[in-house]
């Protein structure tokens, strides 16, 4: 996958006049030619621009001199450094990032449908749903997100849900360059708080919902739902934003078009008589276009507003509704959304491994099971180190509530005592309640499979699709939630262990 020859160089010139007022200081030659930028010390090339910034543990402006003996021909800083190194100093070295991958790659969102989708849950699965819709209509490009990125056809993951300004504006100017038309994206609050984006102007963006989360990074509910609500900052001329109706109250910018979806019967697209079965979901819509009958695979009665958001969001920029409708019913899901782990059918029970790792999304869940099942709903279920510390409590309410039996246990510990976590979450159960806590994640997921009945439903929850356990900086542990529960199920089964016919 290569580049268009015009994205290859730019000169400290034109960077300027691009920087404008973002600019401090200018100690550098205004013809020196940039090939290369980067704001990491292992991605270094020939004519390299290097983007210092101050992150939460490490400050690369510390590593100038070295960085300056590997061959970096100029820096941009936000900190006064020694004039003997060829620098830029600006006001903010992240929003100056976005700038400068913006203009290196010759603005590639301009040439393409761009989709943004942020909110706090549902996210991944609007993304995926709105790149099936487009490969569908016939049309190519790419999407990033948690669960995957593909980028005209190469497939990888990434550990962030929105990469680096120059990650992204990479990606978009590969789609360009090798004939994509559209990119569809999820927009974490981190990055539109660290300006990931800044640069980026959408076609149409969605917002799914705003519940807590983050509260570690963002401090504030409202610090973090302000970060949200930015990517109305980010459209087009001629974009639009599709809201979900709830937050329509929140939304102070009046020079946005906005589009609202929801139950809420004064809302643009109305969803009304949502039912849901081991099939998945069925609804009708009432939408600018008259009543319509959506029909899903996707499994859960919060996924009639996911569908929603991205049918509202490609006919407002003008595809047909019905052509639309009809696609939608061909998806068949992400992995690690509300996945069925089939063989556990052979044990006489569901099994469910979904990436519900917020309160909000962990009560949808269980929710949407309760009236899936007619047995027992079996939670397992952890919170994250390192991360938003208050929730804890709420989670394990919310599990030991709905669930009949909720099994605590390790989920990423990221350098806390799993212990520890564990005790934050049990402060939390309903009184009375029944629950265990068990250390080892795969015992707990072993457990809750031995403990379930014939009709018993086993919510995995947490993780979803992560390929790996992050214990701490220097230690991860491959674990995939799917593929642990049915290397169990197969023992179970190769044991003879309550199989019914």
């Amino acid at each position: 996958m290569e580049f268009s020859k015009e994205w290859l160089f730019l000169k400290i010139k034109e960077l300027l006049n691009a920087l404008n007022s973002l600019v401090l200081n200018v100690n550098c030659d205004l013809e020196t030619e940039i090939k290369h930028i980067s704001s990491y010390s292992r991605d270094l090339k020939e004519e390299t621009l290097f983007i210092c910034r101050e992150g939460l543990t490490f400050d690369s402006h510390s590593i100038i001199d070295k960085l300056y003996d590997q061959g970096v021909k100029v820096f941009i800083v936000e900190k006064e450094v020694s004039s003997f190194f060829p620098h830029i100093q600006v006001v903010d070295s992240r929003i100056a990032e976005a700038v400068i991958a913006s203009e290196f790659y010759g603005k590639p969102f301009e040439k393409l449908i761009t989709f943004g989708v942020t909110g706090t849950n549902g996210k991944t699965t609007c993304t995926h749903l709105f790149h099936h819709i487009m490969h569908s209509l016939g049309y190519k490009g790419s999407i990033s997100g948690t669960v995957l990125n593909d980028i005209m056809g190469d497939k990888f993951y990434h550990h962030n849900t929105t990469p680096s300004s120059i990650e992204i504006l990479r990606n978009m100017a590969k789609t360009v360059n090798n004939g994509g038309q559209y990119y569809g994206m999820e927009v974490s609050s981190h990055a539109l708080a660290q300006y990931r984006v800044e640069s980026i102007r959408f076609d149409v963006v969605g917002i799914t919902n705003i519940t807590r989360d983050h509260l570690d990074f963002h401090k504030t509910f409202e610090d973090y739902k302000k970060a949200k609500l930015h990517i109305l900052n980010l459209l087009k001329p001629e974009g639009v934003a599709i809201v979900n109706h709830e937050y329509l109250k929140d939304i102070k910018n009046n020079n946005v078009r906005i589009v609202t979806f929801g139950v809420d019967r004064n809302s643009d697209y109305v969803i009304k008589e949502v039912t849901t079965n081991w099939s998945g979901t069925f609804f009708k819509l009432d939408t600018p276009y008259g009543p319509k009958s959506i029909s899903s695979q996707l499994i859960g009665e919060y996924n009639a507003f996911n569908i929603t958001l991205v049918l509202a969001a490609l006919v407002e920029i003008g595809y047909d509704i019905d052509e639309v409708i009809n696609v939608i019913s061909t998806f068949r899901g992400v992995d690690g959304r509300f996945e069925i782990i089939h063989e556990a059918r052979k044990l006489g029970i569901e099994v469910i491994v979904d990436f519900a790792h917020t309160p909000d999304a962990l009560e949808k869940i269980i929710l949407s099971l309760r009236k899936l099942s007619k047995g027992r709903i079996i939670t397992v279920f952890g919170a994250g180190g390192q991360a938003d510390k208050g929730k804890r409590p709420m989670m394990g309410e919310i599990a030991s509530k709905y669930s009949d039996i909720a099994i605590i246990t390790t989920d990423d510990p990221r350098g806390e005592d799993p212990n520890k976590i564990i005790k934050d979450v049990e402060k939390g159960l309903v009184p009375g309640s029944l629950s265990l806590s068990i250390v080892d994640r795969r015992e707990a997921i072993e457990t809750a499979i031995t403990l379930a009945n014939k009709g018993d439903v086993v919510l995995i929850a947490g993780r979803g699709h992560e390929p790996y356990q992050i214990f701490d900086d220097n230690y991860k542990k491959p674990f995939k939630d799917r593929d642990v529960a049915i290397d169990i199920i197969f023992q179970k089964i190769n044991k003879g262990e309550k199989t019914f016919k």
